[in-house]
């Protein structure tokens, strides 16, 4: 079962049902069920024991601290608890899913000494959405220790917490407080059926609409480098962004819609992020609950650390007062990068997540008074269109070339892609794209104008975003034939250019890996 089959949308009616019937004290009884029957459907059954090992870890582990008289050494043990229910949730994560890691640490080592064996994949199958739910169980410890939450009594509550069927998938990595409204009672609400609805409709439409339509293009050109020289495998770099934003945001529009029908308000994880105009904005724009996370649990932690207050301590007394706030600021983000490269886990996402970003923020810092002193010198607007969308494109085409790494399936795979870029700078004809050329890769003319009709859409939803927070709220406004109009006309694109007769398989969610 994915979030895009009729077999999830028949869940979504039927549990939809069940919960606004059942007396509301049990609401979220029913949330949990519907949750277990979504896992068990949608991914391989057994490894619900992984979900129900690491809640049992925190559960035992928080309600440890819920003695309010503790004495020091208590305290100590509590804390050694604490740092092994985290490290055993890392341990479990790292043995299914990252897998990767040991396998190139082998290789290393065996080169040098070719005495020491080359370890092999693990094969066993992880849990679905492994990455975010365990990234939420380590939060949850690390609230209850640090007393910013208080420890869940209720083991099944806790549970489905961790479990809750929609953001299984791809997140959004949601905190305990935020999600505490699930265990509260819920009337039913026409409008939050009718937003849910939505901006499920509207997630479809990118995943089905734009972003699998990209994909066979993006695919084609890297399936086949020899044949696709030149301009091509640039259009696939240009490209790769629209469709893991349509693919990765559809998805997240799919779950936050199923949430509110349910009443439950999930947070946000995009918000416009090619509007961005430096690096720095684009990720607290794209993937806001990971990069939120990941400042909250590591980067302010390390800045707090120890070591890194007497590394600030000596650079101030060696440097000048900026190279002073930078030095440790370049540690903290390096270690909060690496996380984050780590997190999404292979070697290739740690050169083009932890390495690549990492640099490019650092550089950013480094220049950006020389930078300042050009934008003077030179007099220009800032607050000019034209610098907006200069900036706005320069950061886009960052993120392209870091992306080429992560749409390689393996690092070997990525290096050769930027070869191929690189050797294709020789014969760059950019009417390629035009010459009808592109019916080539697997699509055709209305494939095209429906990829092009879609960035239409996307620009003028991201606009209204902006400007009121939500489309929906300035649609909301309009009068009701035109509302209707929209909505309707979405639903037949959606049905009519979103199916792709019985021999087409929608892919999978990139993300959903994860």
């Amino acid at each position: 079962m994915t979030v895009t089959s009729f077999v999830f949308f028949l869940l979504l009616l039927l549990g939809g049902v069940v919960y606004y019937t059942v007396p509301r004290k049990i609401q979220w009884v029913i949330l949990l069920v519907i949750s277990v029957v979504f896992y068990l459907s949608a991914a391989t059954p057994y490894t619900i024991v992984y979900l129900i090992l690491s809640t049992l870890l925190a559960y035992v582990s928080t309600n440890l601290m819920r003695n309010e008289h503790l004495t020091d050494s208590h305290k100590k043990v509590i804390g050694a608890v604490t740092f092994l229910a985290i490290f055993s949730n890392i341990c479990i994560w790292f043995v299914l899913k990252g897998s990767s890691f040991w396998v190139v640490g082998s290789k290393a080592i065996h080169y040098v000494l070719p005495v020491f064996p080359i370890l092999p994949l693990w094969k066993h199958a992880s849990a679905i959405g492994m990455g975010y739910y365990t990234a939420q169980i380590i939060g949850y410890i690390l609230d209850c220790y640090w007393g910013n939450s208080e420890p869940q009594k209720n083991p099944l509550k806790l549970f489905l917490f961790v479990c809750f069927f929609p953001q299984l998938t791809v997140g959004p990595i949601s905190r305990y407080p935020q999600l505490q409204i699930l265990y509260e009672k819920h009337k039913f609400s026409y409008q939050n059926i009718c937003f849910g609805c939505q901006r499920i409709l509207w997630g479809v439409f990118k995943k089905l609409v734009i972003s699998d339509r990209v994909g066979i293009i993006v695919n084609a050109i890297w399936a086949d480098t020899k044949t696709y020289t030149g301009f091509w495998p640039w259009i696939a770099v240009l490209l790769y962004p629209l469709q893991i934003y349509t693919d990765f945001s559809g998805c997240v529009d799919i779950i936050l819609g199923a949430a509110e029908i349910f009443d439950i308000k999930l947070p946000e994880n995009f918000k416009n992020p090619f509007f961005s105009r430096t690096c720095q904005e684009f990720w607290q724009r794209w993937h806001i609950t990971l990069g939120t996370w990941a400042k909250d649990y590591v980067y302010y932690p390390v800045l707090k650390s120890t070591p890194i207050i007497n590394i600030g301590k000596w650079a101030r007394k060696h440097f000048s007062k900026r190279i002073a706030k930078l030095i440790p600021w370049t540690i903290g983000m390096g270690i909060l990068w690496f996380v984050m490269g780590v997190w999404h886990g292979s070697m290739q996402h740690i050169f083009g997540v932890s390495l690549w970003f990492w640099m490019i923020l650092v550089m950013g810092e480094i220049f950006s008074p020389l930078l300042k002193k050009c934008v003077e010198v030179l007099r220009i607007d800032t607050a000019s269109f034209s610098w907006h969308l200069f900036q706005s494109v320069k950061t886009y085409s960052i993120y392209a070339l870091g992306a080429v790494f992560f749409s390689a399936s393996r690092l070997r795979v990525a290096v050769n892609h930027y070869n191929v870029l690189w050797t294709g700078l020789k014969n760059l004809n950019p009417w390629i794209f035009f010459d009808g050329g592109v019916l080539k890769l697997g699509v055709t003319w209305i494939d095209i104008n429906l990829i092009v009709f879609g960035i239409i859409c996307l620009f003028c939803v991201a606009n209204l975003r902006e400007k009121y927070g939500y489309a929906r709220a300035w649609m909301q406004k309009q009068i009701l034939p035109f509302r209707w109009f929209i909505w309707i006309a979405l639903f037949f694109i959606v049905l009519i250019y979103g199916l792709y007769g019985p021999s087409y398989d929608a892919s999978e969610f990139i993300y959903q890996g994860f």
